[in-house]
């Protein structure tokens, strides 16, 4: 199975980011009608872009991607090049850039409708983000941090995977790898009561359009993220351990050898 092609991201990590230097690593921008901003090129990372007038148009895996006022658009800024120009477009908005050293994992490319309500909650989720900014200390980064993880995640619930457009993978296993990416390490009819259905009925539905059962794309999935946090960050394994609901250290470390053949520690 392409787990690349399905897991979306996860931003529940709390990551420690010692020296970070948010300067180069956040950029808040409220874009006015008729304002220009020279955007790319950019350090790896997450492009999230609140449209409230006019049109934001790009391209993006190849694809022509345009959303309009009332929409969200967010990706990695890898899979974006040749952004129209704010002024030729009409585009009035929020354009946010987290460099990579501020959030972990890699954004999938989605886009969604937002309401006035939840245009009004993420403004306030980004003026709390720029009031911390703005009397920046060692402790306040770890505030942003959070709070910037909020706010992505919060935009990204209900959205629609833009590289998925033309995919057959049916919107379940989106629904699925979101719940994953929540709870981890936990057995199939955990997942299987979230999603309406029995375990038997998920490991039809997994093994039908993957060819693995839900607990294989379970393990799956939270083998990407261990591998993730022992790569990115300096955690120690046991903490990790925690963060993926595994029951102590001990039990992660056996099941992370079972499916790399090292433990932890040593595979880092």
């Amino acid at each position: 199975m392409n787990t690349d092609k399905i897991l979306p991201i996860d931003l529940y990590h709390a990551v420690s980011t010692a020296n970070l230097t948010l300067e180069s690593t956040l950029k808040i921008i409220h874009v006015e009608v008729g304002q220009d901003h020279e955007l790319l090129p950019l350090e790896p990372g997450t492009l999230a872009v609140v449209c409230r007038g006019g049109k934001f148009e790009c391209k993006a895996l190849g694809k022509e991607i345009s959303i309009v006022a009332g929409q969200v658009f967010l990706a990695s800024v890898e899979d974006v090049s040749d952004i129209s120009r704010f002024s030729e477009t009409g585009f009035e908005g929020i354009v946010i850039y987290a460099g990579s050293d501020l959030l972990i994992n890699r954004q999938r490319l989605m886009f969604r409708t937002i309401t006035p309500d939840e245009l009004e909650e993420s403004g306030l989720y980004i003026r709390l983000i720029q009031s911390q900014i703005e009397r920046m200390s060692d402790a306040r980064v770890k505030v942003v941090e959070s709070l910037l993880r909020a706010l992505i995640f919060f935009l990204q619930q209900g959205g629609h995977l833009a590289d998925d457009w033309d995919s057959e993978v049916p919107p379940f296993f989106h629904d699925f790898a979101l719940l994953i990416s929540r709870y981890h390490h936990y057995p199939v009819y955990y997942f299987a009561e979230k999603l309406g259905m029995t375990s038997a009925e998920l490991n039809n539905k997994c093994k039908s359009h993957s060819g693995i059962s839900a607990a294989e794309w379970i393990s799956q999935y939270v083998l990407l993220e261990a591998k993730d946090l022992l790569i990115k960050t300096r955690l120690r394994p046991s903490r990790i351990a925690v963060m993926l609901n595994f029951s102590n250290y001990d039990t992660f470390a056996r099941w992370f050898r079972r499916h790399t053949g090292e433990l932890p520690g040593n595979w880092r």
